[in-house]
C-alpha cells in the first residue's frame, strides 16, 4: 500500500527532528512511503525528503495548514506532528483508516483541548477532499494570529459547523498516549514518569515541554528518539 508521509519543520524547530520521524518510520514500517516535508530547510532535508517550500513562515503551529491543501501530493497523505515518537509498527492501523475511505482521520485530544476533540498532530487526509478548510483559512487567517488553541481547535470547530465528518482512529485502536497527560501522574507534587509502556502503545506524544530532546532519561524515549540516527 503506498502513501505519502508529511512533516513540518520550520522557522526554529531543528531538523533533526524530521530526520528522526523519517528515520524510524522507515525502521518500522513497511508501507511505499514517499516522504515529503513542508520546510524552509531545504539545504539541510533535502536529502532526507521531497522539500515543499513554505508560503510564509508563522513560528507556530500555524505552519502545518497547507497539508490540507491541494498542494500536497496526490494519495492517501498522513501528516504526523514532529515531537510524536514512535514505539512500534502502526502499518495495520494505517490500512484499517484507508479501508474506511474517510477524508479526514486523526486521534482524540488528549485533553479535549478548548472543548473540541479534534487533534492535529496525527492526520490521514485523503488528497484533494480538504482544500476548503485551507481555502477558509485563507480567508480568516489574519485575525488568527492569536486565536486561543491554535489550529487544530480552529479546524476542529470548523469541521463542526460545516458537519464536516471526522474519523477518530482511537474509536478503534489505542495506539497513541500522550506524554504529560496519559502516561505522567502526579502523586503529594512528585511527578511519576512510567519507566516501561503498555504494550498496546504505538506512539508517544510529546506535545508541548518537555519534548523529547530533553527526555533522554525516559528508557523509549532515549531508544526510539535519542539513539535514532
Amino acid at each position: 500500500m503506498k502513501i505519502n508521509l508529511i512533516a513540518v519543520c520550520t522557522g526554529s524547530y531543528p531538523a533533526e527532528y524530521a530526520i528522526k520521524l523519517k528515520t524510524r518510520f522507515e525502521q518500522i514500517s513497511s508501507l511505499d512511503t514517499t516522504f515529503y516535508c513542508i520546510t524552509d530547510k531545504e539545504d539541510v532535508l533535502k536529502e532526507h525528503y521531497v522539500c515543499i517550500h513554505p508560503t510564509e513562515i508563522s513560528e507556530s503551529w500555524w505552519d502545518k495548514m497547507p497539508v490540507y491543501s491541494n498542494e500536497m501530493p496526490e494519495g492517501w497523505n498522513l501528516y504526523i506532528d514532529l515531537d510524536i515518537v514512535l514505539i512500534k509498527c502502526f502499518d495495520e492501523e494505517i490500512k484499517w483508516a484507508i479501508s474506511q475511505n474517510k477524508d479526514i482521520t486523526c486521534i482524540s485530544d488528549a485533553i479535549t483541548w478548548c472543548g473540541v476533540e479534534y487533534n492535529s498532530s496525527f492526520l490521514l487526509l485523503k488528497s484533494g477532499t480538504t482544500q476548503h478548510i485551507y481555502d477558509a483559512w485563507l480567508e480568516s487567517k489574519d485575525s488568527l494570529s492569536d486565536y486561543v488553541g491554535g489550529d487544530q481547535v480552529w479546524v476542529g470547530r470548523y469541521l463542526k459547523d460545516t458537519n464536516t465528518e471526522v474519523q477518530y482512529l482511537d474509536d478503534t485502536f489505542d495506539i497513541r498516549k500522550n506524554f504529560k497527560h496519559h502516561l505522567c501522574t502526579a502523586v503529594e507534587g512528585q511527578v511519576n514518569v512510567p519507566r516501561n509502556l503498555p504494550d498496546s502503545v504505538k506512539m508517544v506524544d510529546c506535545s508541548g515541554v518537555p519534548k523529547p530532546h530533553q527526555l533522554e532519561q525516559i528508557p523509549y524515549i532515549k531508544e526510539f528518539w535519542h539513539d535514532i540516527k
